[in-house]
């Protein structure tokens, strides 16, 4: 007869008492990468279901697990597998609870189990138990945490004087490709009656309702509403009904009593209203008297604490924020719902969705994006912090607005409707001394894009909401027909390339140096330009920062000094030069001047000073003996520079 492994608990030689409860039997899989004796599971899955290691040696990409010990857990990696996980059964010894009859019992173990999703399923775990080898029932669905829970667990009272009792951690993919679960620490103990919380997980918390979601700032607006946001957790088995909840940045105090059901594991998420204060705001969240008796038998974790920065936005910044996107691309509704979001509430972002593999493709931009971001979608913010989630644009959009601009800029967009042609001037102000190699591009954007192709369709994995909301395309087919779909903020056109125009910018420029840049661009045919944008960017090329921006319509005039200085203007016709041109230049009082032409390889090639001059004067210019190529043309007059490009072109 083959004998079957029983554990009677009750005789079991390691029961110990903890914080007052009694652990009668425990497992924390630290002997080996084997299962301990009497443990099992059931699995289809290809890679073997549940197994023991380290959480480095069972962690992947999508599934990274963070240290519960210094020693082993048990984990199921969905993510890493990608195969057939939808009955994996993590299963305790048989229990032998007969000497417990009269006893309050609970299981207990640490999770990591997070209860995403993707591609529109939902993965699930959920704690089971059978007796005398029958059928599961479920005793428990578990909620996901993003952190490890130490302990959660389960009433499991109902099987106490119960002979085989077997529990079990089911995971299930639901036949999609998921993330996993990992535990720790299994114990089986009497429940004492201690009261215990705890307060975890404060943050200072913006909520974008378009989502909807709370996420944590480092920084928000002086005056900005925010959230401060938690969670209280029962970690003992006395029901908690009530708790004081208790705010304070220092100054300022709230209490507020909350009325609860929280058995053992469960736990409340809080969300307070704040305002932001200027500088740095500190705030404390505790929870008091619990059950109205007082602070619980471990104060010290029953407080948790956030910060922010409040800041206010300087003036003359604006901020680039590029969205790596794609008809193809599932998730890429996130990025056009925050696209939208952050142009509506912020006039100081400029938008540009740079498309991949689809029919709005600008190829030499969308590689240059493609190559900086992880996925799709993906995005820049100036350039100036790496593969940016659009989920977390205005994040970055504040830190970016909260840093002075170094150099001003503004345009003029003029429009031939005869020709198509959109001539942009560019005008430029360093507001400190920038030294290096700075270059000027040039986007077109265009709103309202629609397509009759059928790669004009939106590929979306938020409808049906499996995923959640996501600014109402949870209610739109996983694909949507081109007829419903309009696209905006559409790159058309990169002008000087993604890093810019070589030599379009003066390499030395004190504080205060202006210069000008002109360039055109023939819009073709199908692009309606009353939906078109012009935003002219400066580039450090040492970093590939952004380091300021404008957006206007096409065509734009704008009315204002155009940050050149009064002192001088300066232009240069024909352009592209030939055999000779004129250099025309207009002061607005004498002065000494110095006309200095540089060539692409930042060679000066002509330097020369004029004395006294004054009013409006005509300088020739013979090209010579100089190659073709692109030069700079800068004129100096009482400090101030400005600067045109121009080509030789023989």
């Amino acid at each position: 007869m083959l004998k079957k492994l029983l554990f009677a608990v009750a005789m079991v030689v390691f029961a110990t008492a903890m914080n007052a409860q009694t652990v009668i039997w425990e497992e924390n899989f630290d002997a080996g990468t084997t299962f301990p004796a009497g443990w099992s599971q059931q699995t289809n899955a290809s890679d073997g279901g549940w197994k023991i290691g380290t959480n480095a040696v069972l962690s992947s990409s999508s599934f990274p697990i963070p240290n519960n010990s210094s020693g082993n857990i048990v984990a199921t990696n969905d993510d890493a597998c990608n195969c057939n996980k939808a009955n994996d059964i993590l299963i305790t010894p048989t229990l032998d609870l007969t000497a417990y009859a009269d006893s309050t019992l609970f299981l207990t173990y640490d999770m990591f189990y997070a209860k995403l999703s993707y591609q529109g399923i939902i993965e699930g775990l959920e704690i089971v138990a059978s007796v005398n080898g029958g059928a599961w029932t479920s005793l428990k669905e578990m909620r996901g945490r993003t952190f490890w829970v130490r302990p959660s667990g389960v009433d499991v009272s109902a099987y106490a004087g119960m002979a085989e009792v077997r529990f079990g951690f089911k995971y299930t993919d639901n036949n999609g490709w998921l993330y996993g679960a990992a535990i720790d620490n299994v114990k089986l103990v009497i429940a004492d009656n201690v009261v215990k919380t705890n307060v975890s997980g404060v943050g200072i918390s913006r909520y974008l309702d378009v989502v909807p979601t709370y996420f944590d700032y480092a920084k928000f607006w002086t005056g900005g509403e925010m959230f401060i946001t938690g969670t209280v957790s029962n970690s003992g088995f006395v029901p908690v009904t009530s708790f004081d909840l208790e705010i304070s940045n220092g100054t300022n105090t709230t209490t507020e009593t909350i009325t609860v059901d929280l058995p053992f594991d469960e736990f409340y998420e809080f969300q307070v209203p704040y305002t932001v204060e200027a500088g740095m705001n500190e705030v404390v969240a505790k929870a008091l008297n619990i059950n109205g008796l007082g602070d619980d038998d471990d104060p010290t974790d029953n407080e948790d604490m956030a910060s922010v920065e409040g800041v206010t936005p300087v003036e003359g910044r604006k901020v680039v924020g590029e969205e790596a996107t794609g008809t193809w691309c599932q998730w890429c509704p996130r990025g056009a719902v925050m696209m939208d979001f952050m142009t509506a509430e912020y006039p100081n972002f400029i938008g540009v969705a740079v498309h991949n593999g689809d029919p709005m493709v600008v190829g030499a931009y969308d590689a240059a994006v493609s190559a900086q971001v992880g996925g799709y979608p993906g995005g820049l913010m100036d350039r100036a912090f790496g593969d940016v989630d659009p989920i977390e644009f205005e994040d970055y959009f504040i830190n970016r607005m909260a840093q002075e601009p170094v150099v001003s800029i503004n345009q003029n967009v003029d429009w031939d409707d005869a020709t198509r042609t959109v001539t942009v001037s560019s005008y430029f102000k360093f507001l400190q001394e920038m030294n290096g190699d700075f270059r000027v591009a040039v986007v077109f954007t265009e709103d309202g894009v629609t397509g009759t192709a059928a790669n004009y369709a939106q590929k979306n994995a938020y409808s049906g909401g499996g995923a959640g909301p996501m600014g109402g395309y949870e209610n739109l087919p996983a694909t949507i027909p081109a007829s419903q779909m309009v696209y905006d903020h559409v790159a058309r056109a990169i002008v000087g390339g993604f890093g810019g125009a070589a030599n379009s910018a003066p390499p030395t420029n004190p504080e205060g140096t202006v210069f000008s840049y002109e360039n055109t661009y023939v819009v073709p045919n199908a692009y309606d330009v009353t939906s078109m944008h012009a935003i002219t960017m400066l580039i450090n090329n040492a970093t590939g920062e952004i380091l300021n921006a404008e957006q206007t319509d096409v065509p734009n005039v704008f009315v204002g000094t155009n940050n050149v200085n009064d002192m001088v203007s300066v232009k240069m016709f024909p352009n592209p030069v030939v055999d000779e041109a004129t250099i025309k230049l207009r002061l607005a009082e004498a002065s000494d001047i110095q006309v200095r032409i540089v060539d692409a390889f930042g060679k000066v090639v002509v330097d020369r000073n004029y004395a006294n001059v004054s009013g409006e004067q005509y300088l020739p210019f013979r090209v010579g003996t100089l190659p073709m190529g692109t030069y700079m043309l800068t004129v100096t007059a009482k400090g101030q520079s400005v600067t045109k490009p121009f080509v030789i072109a023989r």
